[in-house]
């Protein structure tokens, strides 16, 4: 779960952006799913814990937030979506904060779902195992990235190509 503090940093984010769709990798119990989803977005968010997963469509309930969750590996799903072409470049938001070492294997697909000038955005960019992550996204073409150094980090890359 993000906190208090990232919490309050993706909120105004939210607000700035206004976004009509949201991808949400690593949902716990839908914390950050409630805020990415407050402005009416249509979320739809990974989680590979059914129980976890269970849990957070009961808060999305609760909140009224317009939730998809799917149950399964989030670097799959991901693939899976990208392999739909519906998807591709329509995400306004990509929220990563599941399995750090997974953060590589999904940067290219995220990279294809998300429209020119949307974000993508990390969680946990300064801890181990996202230096690669944190390395090609600041050096990335196709993104404008700035570092959010609230307690482990945050990484905010806006897809300008």
């Amino acid at each position: 779960i993000i906190g208090r503090e990232k919490g309050t940093w993706l909120h105004a984010k939210v607000e700035e952006i206004q976004p009509e769709r949201v991808l949400e990798l690593g949902t716990a119990n839908g914390y950050s799913g409630i805020i990415l989803g407050n402005e009416g977005a249509e979320l739809i968010t990974i989680e590979i814990n059914p129980q976890i997963a269970e849990e957070a469509r009961n808060n999305f309930a609760q909140f009224s937030v317009n939730a998809t969750v799917i149950v399964g590996d989030g670097v799959e799903e991901v693939h899976k979506l990208v392999q739909d072409k519906k998807n591709l470049e329509s995400f306004d938001i990509i929220f990563i904060d599941f399995a750090k070492a997974k953060y590589m294997g999904v940067l290219d697909n995220c990279l294809r779902l998300v429209k020119k000038g949307g974000f993508i955005i990390a969680d946990n960019i300064q801890m181990e195992g996202c230096q690669n992550f944190k390395m090609a996204v600041l050096k990335h073409p196709q993104l404008k990235t700035e570092l959010v150094k609230i307690k482990d980090g945050l990484s905010c890359s806006e897809k300008v190509r």
